[in-house]
């Protein structure tokens, strides 16, 4: 999924690709119930959840996690020169486990991704192995 260009070589919109990028963090583990990508400062751009699953928020509420993960994503800043660069952070719950992993442009966030996961999920390594190369990969197209 590296490149945005499909098949037909037709050059694909920025919401297809992420989109589809969506869909391929969801094949990347069985414990991620979701993924999504925001801008920098919240706005949902793309969502996919894994077959079968009951949400267990509604579409508002989702974008109302979505905006405050951008918020506190651009607080930990103030704290980088001390403690060294955000690469992600976890938040577990009761009922699961949730992430916001910065993609970045230099110094500014430009995107974030928003994960889910069950909530027995070892989701600090399953970002580590997983999600981080993932993201690696597809770096380029996220910063063009």
């Amino acid at each position: 999924m590296a490149s945005g260009v499909s098949n037909n070589s037709k050059t694909i919109t920025s919401d297809e690709y992420f989109q589809n990028f969506c869909v391929e963090i969801l094949t990347r583990h069985y414990f991620i119930r979701s993924a999504a990508v925001a801008d920098h400062v919240g706005h949902l751009m793309a969502t996919a959840c894994r077959r079968g699953l009951a949400p267990l928020m509604t579409q508002e509420e989702s974008s109302r996690a979505a905006a405050q993960a951008a918020i506190r994503a651009a607080t930990r800043n103030k704290f980088k020169s001390k403690i060294g660069e955000l690469k992600f952070s976890l938040s577990r719950y009761e009922k699961l486990v949730r992430a916001t992993i910065p993609i970045k442009n230099g110094e500014k966030t430009k995107f974030l991704l928003l994960l889910t996961f069950d909530s027995e999920a070892e989701a600090d390594s399953i970002i580590l192995k997983r999600i981080l190369p993932c993201v690696a990969e597809n770096q380029d197209y996220f910063l063009q």
